[in-house]
Formats: C-alpha cells, structure tokens, sequence
C-alpha cells in the first residue's frame, strides 16, 4: 500500500510493506518537489503497525515531523 501527497514543498511517498512474522512495516521517502526528476533526500523506516492503513498513517507523521524539523536536505 501506498500513499504520495505533498508537504512542505516537498515530495512524499509513504509505503506500507507486509512483514513475513505479522503486521506492517511503515517506510517514508521524501523528495523535493520541484525539478524534473526529483531524487529522494531522506529515506527512513518509521516503525512496524499491526495493519497497512496504520503503518500509512505512522510514516505519514514521521515524514511531516521530519520536514518541520529541517532534517530534509
């Protein structure tokens, strides 16, 4: 599962990927938004949850946390 949205000026795509012992892993990737091709600038896992629509809502707040922090180049 899959979400893509803007935030900040930036690009984000939030995955959800299903773990082979249960549950979900939550995984953010965060690129500029503007420019032709955009190339990621941080990518980080953001946690397990115990089903995809969570593990989508734990990355989305992980990546808007991390943009309002500046810790995106």
């Amino acid at each position: 599962m899959e979400r893509r949205f803007e935030y900040g000026g930036y690009a984000v795509v939030a995955r959800a990927a299903a773990l082979a012992g249960g549950g979900y892993m939550a995984t953010v990737v965060i690129s500029d938004a503007f420019g032709d091709a955009p190339q990621p600038s941080f990518e980080e896992e953001a946690g397990v949850a115990g089903t995809a629509e969570a593990a989508i809502a734990l990355a989305e707040a992980s990546a808007m946390r991390t943009i309002d922090a500046g810790q995106v180049n």
